[in-house]
């Protein structure tokens, strides 16, 4: 036989051991693929809770991931580019603040660490333990969200609070003697029902078990419950005119209705949150040299004597974590903490409270945005703020050098750049913006609750009545005329530089996740994989090339390949 067919079977059985080998690499490919693409989320939701909601749910998500990507982007992630589960919280808190002024239960942090609580907790809080089951599942066995399942998180639990709008109409239906599904309501019937059912969204009124007794009874005393219902009332129906204006002839219909509801629980927190900025405004206009904060003494002597309604105790005023007691003598009231403090939550239902929004949160995002990364240096920021406007400051302006060189201690701190997203830059964001910022105190220092929790776990009242006022005015006189405290000297120093505490304990919001050793595996066998798909295919050049080429040089190659190490 010639030395070419000779060689064929060597040849044959080469190339059908490459094949295989090719094969089974590809099917480890495959594979691997399958493990570090999970399924979409939305098909689990699917599953879960049905096809409707899915489509509800997935008409949302474009909308949140567009709205989060510039936090997500400046948050650590891990390699898979995930977010742990307290940085899902913290981001989802920060989402639907700006996108309706909603602070949800389960998300906002009441002065307690972040990772105190899971991001869907919120679900169990309300008896969806499948919604629940979707995203605990994704968190354990990936270790994190992505971008998207953030966004499909944040979709479905939007859609189930909006599903909240449909038994608060059917009860304000229900109080007049009317149901639901009724084939027609007239224009005035609609109108009423709607009126009900914001009467009882910004009274927090259960619409569980609201009778018709008490809606009598609410609307008759609306005067002195709620002064403002009369302007309230007129943004409502500016709100369905312009809703109803797309479908006029759908106009009484149920649909139409939901929708009307639906935009309006959208924009009352921002609409409401006009209120918020007058009383800020009135707070500055007692404010001690631009410190973002007022005096006590001040604080009780407006309400004694300008109308408003600042009767907060001292006590309740330190859990809140409102009060500056820096200067022991003439403590004060933080201005941006007081505004965000849970008092001054408006409205709301059994997933949200509608409350002052964070006018730090925008100033925080542009720096975000700017950055793209969970850390800047120093000279970075201290560009970007200097020419950064809030409601009380203007730019440009040069900032003091103590500033810069606190931000500099930041950054040596970590190593040369500045988190984004810690205690100690929110302090310096405070300094910064002494009006917006709050100032951040340490987890578990301070306890956000509403006047009626205070008055229910201590069995006292939050508010100071008239002698109380009068006698904390008088104490703080009296220390100032005993020379405690000059108030004469205090004022001038802090006229030109008000000095605001500072102290050095830093706390990570989002802390920089650890990868998984699954994690590492899976890039191990990725490496790997491609490694060997590419060894075989050089292999299978080789041994075609040696073939042509005859038979002495393949056999002279393999005598010699049998030493190789």
């Amino acid at each position: 036989a010639s030395p070419k067919a000779a060689m064929a079977p060597l040849i044959s059985k080469a190339t059908l051991l490459v094949s295989t080998s090719l094969a089974s690499l590809a099917s480890c490919a495959f594979l691997e693929r399958g493990i570090e693409t999970p399924t979409d989320l939305l098909e689990d939701v699917e599953r879960a809770l049905g096809g409707t909601k899915r489509d509800d749910v997935e008409g949302r998500v474009a909308a949140f991931e567009d709205l989060m990507r510039p936090t997500f982007l400046a948050m650590p992630r891990t390699k898979e580019d995930r977010l742990p589960s307290a940085s899902v919280r913290y981001l989802l808190h920060r989402a639907f603040v700006e996108r309706h002024a909603w602070f949800v239960e389960g998300l906002v942090n009441g002065g307690e660490a972040w990772n105190e609580t899971s991001p869907v907790a919120v679900f169990a809080r309300h008896g969806n333990g499948e919604a629940q089951g979707v995203f605990e599942r994704r968190l354990a066995s990936e270790g994190g969200l992505t971008l998207r399942e953030t966004a499909v998180l944040a979709s479905t639990l939007e859609s189930l609070i909006q599903e909240e709008n449909v038994e608060r109409l059917r009860s304000a239906f229900r109080v007049m003697g009317l149901g639901l599904e009724a084939s027609a309501h007239t224009e005035w019937q609609v109108q009423q029902a709607v009126d009900n059912y914001m009467l009882m969204f910004v009274l927090g009124m259960n619409h569980s078990v609201v009778t018709p007794q008490l809606m009598e009874r609410t609307w008759r005393n609306i005067a002195r419950i709620y002064p403002t219902w009369p302007t309230t009332r007129k943004w409502v129906r500016e709100v369905r005119e312009e809703v109803v204006r797309e479908a006029p002839e759908a106009r009484t219909s149920l649909v139409s209705t939901l929708r009307v509801l639906e935009v309006m629980a959208s924009r009352y927190g921002r609409w409401q949150d006009s209120e918020c900025l007058a009383m800020k405004q009135d707070l500055v206009q007692l404010e001690k040299a631009g410190s973002g904060r007022v005096l006590l003494r001040d604080f009780y002597e407006a309400a004694l004597f300008g109308g408003y309604q600042f009767m907060e105790k001292k006590p309740f005023l330190r859990q809140l974590g409102v009060l500056d007691e820096s200067v022991s003598a003439q403590p004060s009231v933080v201005i941006p903490n007081y505004m965000n403090a849970a008092t001054n939550c408006m409205a709301g239902s059994k997933f949200y409270s509608v409350c002052c929004m964070n006018e730090c949160e925008p100033l925080l995002k542009t720096l975000e945005q700017h950055v793209g990364a969970p850390g800047a240096l120093p000279g970075t920021i201290v560009e970007v703020v200097e020419r950064l406007p809030s409601s009380t400051v203007d730019v440009p302006r040069s900032l003091d050098a103590s500033l810069v060189e606190r931000l500099e201690g930041i950054a040596e701190h970590h190593g040369g750049t500045v988190p984004l997203h810690g205690r100690l830059f929110a302090q310096w964001m405070h300094h910064a913006y002494p009006r917006e910022c709050p100032y951040p105190h340490l987890s578990g220092t301070t306890q956000q609750m509403t006047s009626s929790k205070y008055a229910r776990e201590t069995g006292e009242s939050s508010a100071l009545d008239h002698d109380g006022l009068l006698w904390e005015v008088e104490v703080h006189l009296q220390g100032e005329r005993a020379g405690r405290v000059s108030a004469l000297a205090l004022e001038g120093e802090e006229a030109s530089s008000p000095r605001l505490p500072w102290s050095t304990e830093e706390e990570v919001f989002t802390h920089t996740p650890a990868t998984s050793s699954g994690s590492s595996l899976s890039r191990w066998h990725s490496y790997t994989s491609g490694s060997m798909m590419a060894l075989a295919i050089g292999s299978l050049a080789v041994w075609a090339w040696r073939a042509a080429s005859g038979p002495k040089a393949l056999l002279s190659k393999s005598a010699r390949a049998k030493f190789a190490v």
